[in-house]
């Protein structure tokens, strides 16, 4: 009864796996049916709208503008940097800003080039929420900030864009998920489960077989050579990423 439910009411992508029957007359090799179903699939396979413009608070009446310091870019993303779904997804190499551009394309292209019979798309990132703006030209300077042009959404290092699960290989979408990193404006590659369980064990294994023992943590955090002199408080406040993350 349950897999009969889940059949006319549950996910499109459930609804494939379970109806494994064909209706022809003739004989075909089906796969069997998976002895544990997936759990937490989204109720649609494809990725859905992003709403570019955010709700103004209730107790402002327009929404606050903010500095255009690349604050929210710096360092590298603790939480955000792993697959739920332990398949396939797209991970930023450097910090940017995602506009609803990117957005657009990155949806359109999933949504065109994936079979999403066969699989799924989430996003990872949040809608656009940091107001953006511009001074016109021939403008006096030194008036403040000028109106909200458009929102961006900031992307750190290691952050996971979208996620792409279902039945299809990697080697498959590698191919298709490519351009789809290509088309947003700051490095990004596709990755999968065992490629990040491959980096991880590649960087554990460096720290331990690393003899030496003046590293770039140790040196900022014992102040070694005086070096508080001309750090900056981003190389302190990430001395643990290395030199090249501030």
């Amino acid at each position: 009864m349950a897999c009969r439910t889940l059949a006319k009411n549950g996910p499109p992508l459930l609804q494939a796996i379970i109806h494994t029957r064909s209706a022809e007359r003739t004989t075909r090799d089906l796969p069997p049916l998976p002895k544990v179903l997936p759990t937490g699939l989204p109720l649609s396979n494809e990725l859905p709208e992003v709403k570019m413009i955010p709700d103004t608070p209730t107790n402002l009446n327009q929404y606050p503008n903010m500095s255009r310091r690349m604050l929210e870019c710096r360092g590298v993303e603790t939480i955000h940097n792993k697959l739920i779904h332990k398949q396939y997804g797209i991970m930023a190499l450097a910090p940017g800003l995602m506009t609803e551009s990117h957005f657009n394309t990155m949806r359109n292209m999933t949504n065109k080039r994936i079979d999403m019979t066969r699989c799924f798309a989430i996003w990872r990132v949040d809608p656009p929420w940091k107001p953006w703006y511009f001074h016109g030209l021939n403008k006096k300077r030194g008036t403040g900030k000028g109106s909200i042009d458009f929102f961006v959404t900031p992307v750190k290092i290691n952050r996971i864009i979208i996620e792409v699960g279902g039945t299809i290989p990697f080697e498959q979408l590698y191919r298709t998920l490519l351009p789809i990193a290509e088309s947003l404006p700051f490095p990004a590659i596709p990755v999968s489960q065992e490629l990040l369980d491959k980096f991880e064990k590649e960087r554990n294994e460096i720290e331990e077989k690393n003899l030496n023992p003046l590293r770039w943590e140790y040196l900022i955090r014992n102040n070694v050579l005086k070096c508080h002199r001309t750090a900056s408080m981003y190389d302190i406040e990430f001395a643990r990423f290395g030199p090249k993350i501030r």
